[in-house]
């Protein structure tokens, strides 16, 4: 089965989940970087490691998000041959919080943990699309 990976974007923090089979998401990593060019270099291990079919950015209906990320995908599309696809992810770090919140984790864990597993729920919604 295909390798997706899922891209929550944000100014300073951007978390990474993965699939591997098509089937589950999973948290993988969070980004602390907050300019574009620095974000790709950090991104570039990850691709080159796990080497998905599909790379998967969540985008915001509205918003000064949306922007960044037709940005980041151009620079994107110029390290990755594979797909990359939008997919709206409204509330997807408010649920990530709740879900966080009720784990007990403290809350600079949960800060942590927080872009990650919005990741996880935006790549569970694309692919139970």
């Amino acid at each position: 089965m295909p390798t997706t990976l899922c891209l929550d974007l944000g100014t300073a923090h951007t978390g990474i989940a993965i699939s591997y089979e098509g089937i589950l998401a999973e948290p993988l990593a969070t980004i602390f970087e907050s300019k574009l060019d620095k974000l790709i270099g950090k991104l570039i291990p990850y691709i080159a490691k796990i080497n998905p079919e599909t790379i998967v950015i969540g985008v915001p209906d509205h918003g000064p998000l949306v922007k960044y990320a037709n940005d980041f995908k151009a620079e994107l599309e110029k390290i990755f041959s594979g797909d990359i696809v939008f997919f709206s992810e409204d509330l997807s770090s408010r649920s990530a919080k709740t879900i966080l919140k009720d784990t007990g984790k403290t809350l600079a864990r949960r800060k942590i943990a927080e872009h990650q597993t919005a990741a996880a729920i935006i790549l569970q919604e694309f692919l139970d699309s």
